[in-house]
Formats: structure tokens, sequence, C-alpha cells
């Protein structure tokens, strides 16, 4: 059960910069069908985690927990850098405007596919071996993280207490990061 307290937390500060919401917001925004779009990125999102959550659920059983450890240590370090980055929002969104559903969902799922949420889920699940859950959770953190974009505009993200709160995601993943590593190596008790 911590397995997903943790990859909420994990996942919502690794999404903190809004690349994904402020997409997924734009996209609505030409788009007539929106609980369709809404519905498809939630659902390439459940089909990646799921995927990560397997792996890692297999990772836990195949591999030490030292080894694990440096790579959730990893995993948070790269997502901290990745928030870090200054970062181009991906495609646009006008450009889906017109996109078929069944052809939208296939984007999806593949601009989905290893982003550092889905890293972060199979990580974590690698931890424990409760990929379940820390699939649940990743999801519950991505959407979270989401919301704020969704209900306010993807202008957001270029506001100032929104970068505040993208530099401490960065800040904590990376202090949670260097302790996962340090406590890899036995340099923590």
């Amino acid at each position: 059960m911590d397995a997903i307290m943790v990859a909420l937390v994990a996942v919502a500060l690794a999404n903190a910069d809004g690349r994904t919401g402020s997409f997924l917001s734009r996209l609505l925004a030409v788009r007539g069908d929106r609980r369709l779009v809404f519905g498809l990125a939630v659902g390439a999102f459940i089909v990646n985690a799921v995927i990560a959550a397997v792996a890692g659920s297999v990772a836990n059983r195949m591999i030490g927990q030292g080894i694990v450890i440096l790579l959730v240590a990893f995993a948070l370090l790269s997502a901290a850098v990745s928030l870090a980055w200054p970062w181009r929002t991906g495609p646009e969104a006008e450009s889906l405007a017109e996109t078929p559903a069944p052809l939208l969902g296939g984007r999806m799922l593949l601009l989905q596919f290893g982003d550092r949420s889905h890293f972060l889920i199979g990580a974590l699940a690698a931890t424990s071996g409760a990929g379940h859950w820390a699939a649940a959770g990743g999801l519950a953190g991505w959407i979270l993280a989401m919301l704020p974009f969704l209900a306010f505009g993807p202008e957001l993200a270029g506001q100032r207490a929104a970068k505040v709160v993208r530099w401490l995601g960065v800040l904590v993943l990376a202090v949670w990061g260097l302790r996962s590593g340090m406590a890899a190596f036995g340099l923590l008790g």
C-alpha cells in the first residue's frame, strides 16, 4: 500500500511543469469530442503504467534490492533533470484537431511510452513488487498534476507560482534521488 502513495507523490512532482497538462488543455480546446480525448489520454497513461508496473514487478523478483534502490535513485534523478530541462511543448495540439479518434489514441499511447512517469512507476514497482499499487498511485499523481492546467489553461505554466512549484519539484526529486542513491551504496543508515 505504500507504493500507491510514493508513486502518487513522485509522479505528481515529476509532472509539476505542466507539459502534459498544457498539451491536453490545448488539445481539448481545439476538439469537439472532449470526453473521448480525455478518456484516450487516461487510457494511454493506464496502458503504459501497467506495462511499467509489470516490468517493475518482474524486476523485483529478478534483481537484488540494492540494485532496485539504485534504479529508483536513477529514476528520481532523471525525473528531476527532465523537470528542470527547458521543454518543448511536443506536437502542436492544433495539428491533431482533425485526427480520427483511433489514430489519436495510438499517438497518445506512443507519446507517453517511456515517459518519466512510467519510468518512475516501473522503478517504484520494483521496490515492493506491488506493481498494481504503483500504477494506481502514478495515475492519481498524473491526474492531480494535470488538473490545474486543465482548469486554468496552458498559460498557467508561465506564471511565477507555477515556476516556483516546478523548481520545488526539481529540488525534492533531486534530494530524494540523491538520498536513495546514497542508501543504495550503504552511505546512509
